[in-house]
């Protein structure tokens, strides 16, 4: 008896279906299971927010009880931090707008100061009092508005 075969979906290569395992798409390659577990967990961290929720409580402990582990892995691997320097960059190099000629024009980087990139002469200033004149906290909000325009 002839058995069903199919094509590994990390591997690309064609082997025999195990009857014991239903709509199986990997082999049994360590790289290859590896694979499919890691597509479970992608698709299970999209999908139940009950996991997604114990998984960040669990990194969060992780992470407090290893505050320091990024700066040793620093110290340890000097390769790795100079590699990703110089990726940095081309990643950098790679952001600015091209009609631009300003180096500094960097677009979607994660600490942008967005607050000086937006003052202008045209705010205005508020005084903001309570409604409501039986208010415990009877005490006014200056506040000051800038006009937040898309370029």
């Amino acid at each position: 008896m002839k058995r069903e075969m199919f094509r590994c979906a990390c591997c690309g290569r064609c082997l025999p279906r195990d009857p014991r395992v239903k709509n199986q798409d990997y082999c049994g390659q360590k790289k290859c299971q590896q694979a499919r577990k890691n597509q479970w967990q992608r698709r299970k961290l999209e999908t139940d927010p009950d996991y997604r929720a114990g998984k960040k409580e669990s990194q969060q402990i992780w992470q407090s009880k290893n505050k320091d582990y990024w700066k040793r892995y620093r110290k340890n691997n000097l390769a790795s931090v100079l590699r990703n320097r110089q990726l940095q960059k081309v990643r950098d190099q790679q952001r600015l707008k091209p009609d631009s000629q300003d180096k500094q024009a960097h677009t979607d980087l994660v600490k942008k100061d967005a607050l000086i990139a937006y003052l202008n002469d045209n705010s205005i200033l508020y005084t903001v009092h309570p409604a409501a004149v039986d208010l415990a906290k009877k005490d006014a909000l200056m506040t000051k508005m800038n006009a937040i325009t898309t370029r």
